[in-house]
């Protein structure tokens, strides 16, 4: 049975942390601001590009409910700031052009610019923590983008590839996009100076592979008016996701081999090909399924807290787990 039957509205959540929100881009502007035009051009692209702020927002929230106002800007500034590294990355890598309905940076300036200025980011990102100063923010933040790396990595190993173990994918998953989401939770735990960080862990993790699972189901299924992406763009990027694992893993005979032949080749044309096997297979609802699993993991992870303050997180929680973009 599906859990989450409506969607919250973002802008709602938003509204609550509109003062935040606007402290954490006009922060976001200040540092990375410098003499280089080319980085400020291009890092104000990526501040500008629309993203939802979903991981700072999880600090912001967690820092609301830990009572805490102490370095929670800077703290949500980090996070942002490697999560917008990673994209510069991973569009070079994917060789993406469109990213929430815009050019993508390395399309506008080159791979070259892209790369660097993400490390420019990343740089920055650790100046902060230093500047934090905390050992376990540290050893988070350290962490986890050396397994954003690993995931990164293996991804890449798995290119032109499908994979045919949903655990290994998962792992995946976790590593190059949960982990990220993880340490939101935990830093923003660590910054309230509290010792009870399990929770935040388990909310995290499980947060952050139903965030991207639901990528994978908008990438076959979604309208790409909304989700500001080609449709089948991981196809096209020779990624196996979700969807078409699963229909793999579960076809045979002739199914089997049209799968493979149109992702072999990159054949975006026939996606409608693709979705009529994954319809056969129940690979649609699996996918959406397995997001309710993660998502309904996230919010018992909050069980510990009192109901009202994990409101706004388990607002998040169901609006992520079903939205279009």
């Amino acid at each position: 049975m599906v859990y989450f039957l409506t969607m919250t509205n973002l802008t709602d959540i938003n509204d609550t942390l509109s003062l935040e929100i606007k402290k954490l881009n006009d922060f976001l502007k200040k540092v990375t601001t410098t003499d280089v035009p080319l980085i400020n051009a291009l890092s104000s692209h990526m501040i500008d590009s629309g993203g939802k702020r979903i991981r700072p927002i999880i600090v912001f929230l967690i820092s609301k409910i830990m009572s805490n106002d102490n370095k929670v800007i800077e703290s949500a500034a980090i996070i942002e700031l490697i999560h917008a590294a990673t994209l510069l990355h991973d569009d070079v890598v994917d060789q993406s052009d469109i990213r929430h309905n815009i050019n993508t940076a390395n399309k506008v300036w080159g791979n070259d610019s892209a790369v660097l200025v993400g490390d420019f980011l990343y740089s920055r990102a650790f100046e902060l923590i230093v500047e934090i100063n905390r050992n376990k923010v540290y050893k988070i933040l350290a962490e986890t983008t050396n397994k954003i790396s690993q995931g990164e990595v293996m991804q890449l190993m798995y290119k032109e590839k499908i994979i045919e173990d949903i655990e290994k994918y998962t792992e995946i998953v976790y590593l190059k996009t949960g982990k990220l989401f993880e340490a939101s939770a935990l830093v923003a735990v660590d910054i309230a100076e509290c010792e009870d960080s399990d929770w935040a862990r388990n909310f995290g993790k499980n947060f952050g592979i139903a965030y991207q699972l639901r990528n994978d189901y908008l990438d076959y299924f979604g309208d790409d008016n909304q989700t500001g992406k080609n449709i089948a763009e991981d196809l096209s990027e020779g990624k196996s996701t979700l969807p078409l694992i699963h229909s793999y893993i579960n076809s045979s005979g002739k199914d089997k081999m049209t799968i493979k032949n149109i992702f072999d080749k990159k054949i975006v044309s026939d996606t409608d090909k693709l979705r009529e096997i994954f319809y056969r297979n129940e690979s649609d609802k699996y996918t959406l399924e397995e997001i309710d699993k993660y998502s309904q993991n996230a919010i018992k992870a909050l069980d510990s807290l009192d109901v009202d303050n994990s409101k706004n997180l388990i607002d998040l929680t169901r609006y992520c787990s079903t939205r279009t973009r």
